[in-house]
């Protein structure tokens, strides 16, 4: 069993890259062309899911299960705080937005 863990950890990505967005996963350092962001475990896993999954747009459903566990109350407004969270961490005043919400339905980490 922890040889197909390890196997399946070693194939993902360790740097993923969106725009001008890097993520290191083995070292959990995110950075925004040249300036370091600084995350929390939830907003890095969060940011992590968007950036495997670019352009796809992800329900709250699926973001609630993938992030907080299937018996996460979906009554809360944990998630819109999370992506407040990562938003003001990630698009300073002249940085183009990349989390975009698609109404109705959930979030997209995309270029305007």
């Amino acid at each position: 069993m922890r040889a197909l863990l390890r196997r399946s950890h070693s194939t993902e990505e360790t740097v993923l890259r969106f725009a001008d967005l890097t993520l290191n996963v083995s070292t959990r350092e995110v950075t925004r062309g040249t300036r370091k962001i600084d995350l929390t475990t939830k907003e890095f896993d969060l940011l992590h899911f968007f950036m495997r999954h670019p352009r796809q747009v992800m329900t709250r459903e699926m973001l609630y299960d993938r992030i907080w566990g299937y018996d996460f109350g979906g009554e809360s407004n944990i998630l819109e705080v999370y992506i407040r969270y990562l938003r003001s961490k990630l698009e300073t005043d002249d940085e183009a937005r990349l989390i975009q919400t698609v109404r109705g339905v959930g979030y997209a980490l995309r270029e305007e």
